[in-house]
């Protein structure tokens, strides 16, 4: 039996919880922000003719056994027009958020030294060993090229080495959405396996998958993980690796339709892939001026109880066009999953859009982030929400940094365009949130969209 979750006329909700799933006791309460500043700006000043001081679509990852090292990446310089941006950079703090040092992924694109014309889609891993890993869509518009490149560094994301390509092809195939996991359980057959999967556009476009057993210097062979029935096409893969080594990849299958969030799950280390599994359906819509991501997925693995969770932007629980932030749960490993439950508070009482959520997990306690943006307004809030019960029931919202102007915001086409994602990580004692914020440029210039980060304490 699944949980329900459904908001009532009054305003209430009414919460039946999935049989079976562990709900840890006495969970840590992450409220108390610290260290709420701008780590990096834009060093590229419109290179190519790209959007100059522009960073978008951050994400971020802690070092599972040193959680005051916490790694940030960012496209940096956006193209408005055919996307992409001229590098991304990185953002570094060795002392849990108080001070960071930042760079420039190296040997890259053709602004730092590499081959590429252009890179997008950043994401960040980090293995059970230190090392970190930075992963990137890679692309030349001249030529059709399009690939996928992974950097390691082995100094705590302090420097990166050159890129080895996980994916290169030529016209006749894209790369889109890509991420990154790792292995990091010392139970699992696979301990140290790194993951990289991501949305391969030839005709449809499947949901791919390969892996690493050397730290990133050779890949498998192609895995499909959609089937190509139920699946044809998906976007926004996220593998998520469970404490036994089972690898779960979420994403947002849209043909054949209806658009839905789905998770596949490998018992064998990412060889072959069970069915896929629907979580929901999505029914929410964009947000007008923006591009935010729309029914892409975020989701975590709680690595203390196992339990995985999903969260989207979705309008079901609504009558006026806008979204909520929903939250599914599988204490399952993947094969079953909650209705989609209430995350954030306000729901309908006030006109506010939901959209862009992030989500960690860490011993019961899950902690969401998300955009909101007022009808009318240009001015978008970044929030937070804490579970401490496995997001049975969430507390109050709470707003994380200073709001970003739409006005002053990097475009995609004519659309404000933060990010279709953003960063949330999570140790024991700590959550490290990265976005990207819009202020009013300095004179001379159009934009001005920095990388943010904070630090949430228990």
């Amino acid at each position: 039996m699944g949980e329900l979750g459904r908001r009532l006329g009054t305003g209430a909700i009414v919460v039946t919880f999935v049989a079976g799933l562990a709900l840890a006791q006495g969970a840590p309460v992450f409220r108390t922000r610290r260290f709420v500043r701008s780590v990096s700006r834009d060093p590229f000043a419109g290179a190519g003719g790209s959007q100059a001081d522009t960073q978008v679509e951050p994400d971020i990852a802690v070092d599972p056994n040193h959680p005051s090292i916490v790694v940030a990446v960012f496209q940096q310089d956006r193209f408005q027009a055919d996307g992409g941006s001229v590098d991304p950079g990185f953002a570094t703090t060795h002392d849990g958020g108080r001070t960071w040092t930042t760079g420039n992924l190296p040997g890259l694109t053709t602004a730092v030294g590499g081959a590429f014309e252009r890179a997008s889609d950043p994401a960040v891993a980090i293995g059970p060993d230190g090392a970190v890993y930075a992963q990137a869509l890679v692309l030349d518009v001249s030529d059709c090229r399009s690939g996928v490149a992974v950097q390691r560094s082995d100094d705590g994301g302090l420097t990166f080495g050159a890129p080895v390509l996980v994916q290169d092809d030529s016209c006749g195939a894209a790369n889109d959405k890509n991420w990154i996991a790792v292995d990091g359980f010392p139970a699992s057959p696979h301990y140290g396996r790194l993951y990289s999967a991501w949305d391969r556009q030839a005709g449809s476009a499947p949901i791919v998958l390969r892996w690493s057993d050397d730290r990133g210097a050779t890949w498998s062979p192609l895995v499909v993980v959609s089937d190509g029935v139920s699946v044809k096409s998906g976007i926004g893969a996220l593998p998520l690796v469970q404490p036994n080594g089972d690898v779960t990849v979420v994403y947002e299958a849209y043909d054949p339709g209806p658009a839905r969030e789905v998770a596949q799950t490998s018992h064998d280390g990412g060889a072959h892939f069970d069915a896929p599994v629907t979580v929901a359906d999505f029914e929410g819509a964009e947000v007008s001026g923006m591009r935010t991501g729309m029914g892409l997925p975020a989701a975590a693995l709680d690595p203390v109880t196992g339990a995985l969770h999903v969260v989207w932007p979705d309008g079901r629980f609504r009558t006026d066009g806008l979204n909520d932030v929903v939250l599914s749960t599988s204490a399952d490993g993947g094969a079953r999953w909650s209705l989609p439950r209430f995350v954030n508070q306000d729901g309908a009482i006030r006109r506010a859009n939901h959209f862009t959520p992030a989500v960690a997990a860490q011993g019961g306690a899950v902690l969401v982030g998300f955009r909101t943006l007022r009808t009318g307004s240009t001015r978008v809030a970044m929030r937070w929400v804490v579970s401490t019960d496995a997001g049975a029931t969430f507390g109050r919202e709470r707003r994380l940094g200073r709001f970003s102007d739409n006005r002053f915001a990097a475009t995609s086409g004519t659309a404000a365009f933060l990010g279709d994602y953003m960063g949330l990580t999570m140790s024991a004692d700590a959550a490290h949130a990265v976005w990207c914020t819009a202020s009013r440029p300095p004179a001379g210039e159009t934009q001005h969209q920095t990388a943010w980060s904070a630090t949430i304490r228990r």
